[in-house]
């Protein structure tokens, strides 16, 4: 059960998404308020397709979640020390069959949304810091509230934010995939992980 009260909450750390000149991305907290109410919407408004094409969930979440996570950054994170010892082809093969785990694992969970509401405790303790923790709550129709704690960091070059973690009752998802993954990096090779995810990616099913 928690494991997938943490999937499910960071899913919803890469549910905000907007257009950029819709919204002001270098302040977190406009982020995660705006983008979280554009996607939910476009969940209701698009209820019915999803009902009778599972399979463009993938393409919400191409659309609206991948551009605002930074993904890279945390398949990075995953490999930690040794992506040294990595090739760039090698890299990036790692990062597109992360990418796809992630859509594949999200799109699956993001099916199950209820009309779940998020109270967001704005931080407005952010500027000159490169890496921030906003907390959220969860909360279902039963009443039934999730902690959460989403990290953002910001890119150096445009000041904006994007998502690389939720903290979910105190799971780490970011956490979690390093103590999964780093391991087998490590003991088989970034290769032999590669094929691992994209094994997985196979198996899933809308």
């Amino acid at each position: 059960m928690r494991s997938f009260i943490y999937v499910f909450a960071f899913l919803y750390s890469l549910s905000f998404s907007l257009l950029a000149s819709e919204s002001d991305l270098t302040n977190p907290n406009q982020v995660l308020n705006l983008l979280s109410t554009n996607t939910f919407k476009r969940l209701n408004d698009e209820k019915g397709r999803l009902e009778t094409d599972p399979e463009y969930i993938k393409v919400l979440i191409k659309e609206e979640l991948i551009p605002h996570f930074d993904y890279k950054y945390t398949a990075y994170s995953v490999v930690g020390p040794s992506l040294q010892n990595t090739t760039a082809e090698q890299r990036d093969n790692f990062v597109e069959a992360f990418l796809s785990y992630l859509i594949n694992a999200y799109g699956h969970i993001l099916a199950k949304y209820d009309q779940q509401t998020l109270t967001i405790l704005d931080n407005n303790n952010f500027k000159g810091k490169k890496i921030v923790s906003i907390p959220v709550r969860m909360r279902d129709n039963n009443g039934q509230i999730t902690q959460l704690d989403f990290k953002l960091r910001v890119n150096s070059k445009t000041g904006e934010w994007k998502v690389f973690d939720v903290i979910a009752e105190g799971v780490s998802m970011l956490d979690t995939k390093k103590s999964e993954l780093r391991p087998l990096i490590q003991k088989k090779g970034i290769d032999e992980v590669i094929k691992l995810l994209l094994q997985k990616n196979s198996e899933f099913v809308s």
